[in-house]
């Protein structure tokens, strides 16, 4: 069985004093499992778990985590969002693939998602979900653009001779 006890990094005050100026409740909860494990030395990790509600693996590797980066051990960690370890490309890979395929866009050819999804799978030599293409496009500020749509029967000359005759009020026969 592990030992479940913490470095003095902090006094219990300075711990507690840390604990209640978090404004993030998952911050405060894992001060509060710290505050708990070194205020009640010796107590086994089911009952500490059991009390604050939560399981004896979050217990440990929250304890872990204080006792191996000491006053660090929350700096930096923030929940959701991209994680660059496991990215097909980074931001500044990213940035430099599209740069190439706006220059093909300015030059009047359609882009369209299936070849920025065939040219990305060239580059990176692996195959992408669609939700990447479109995050990568959302974050870098891309947006869809299509020309309106019109009817394939419309005739010009009847709309503009519409628009000339449309009466500019309208009053309900009574």
């Amino acid at each position: 069985m592990r030992q479940l006890k913490t470095k003095p990094y902090l006094t219990d005050n300075e711990l507690k004093k840390a604990m209640n100026s978090q404004k993030r409740v998952d911050l405060f909860k894992d001060y509060l499992i710290i505050y708990s494990v070194q205020t009640n030395p010796g107590k086994k990790a089911e009952e500490i778990a059991k009390i604050l509600g939560i399981t004896k693996n979050k217990l440990y590797k929250t304890v872990e985590r204080y006792n191996k980066n000491g006053l660090e051990w929350k700096s930096g960690k923030s929940r959701g969002g991209r994680r660059e370890a496991r990215c097909n490309m980074s931001l500044e890979e990213e940035s430099t693939f599209l740069k190439s395929i706006e220059q093909e866009a300015l030059n009047g050819q359609i882009i369209t998602y299936h070849q920025i999804k065939t040219k990305l799978e060239t580059v990176i030599q692996r195959t992408v979900s669609d939700d990447y293409i479109w995050d990568m496009l959302k974050r870098h500020k891309w947006r869809k653009k299509v020309p309106r749509q019109s009817h394939p029967k419309a005739d010009k000359e009847v709309q503009a001779e519409y628009k000339k005759n449309f009466r500019n009020y309208w009053q309900p026969n009574l």
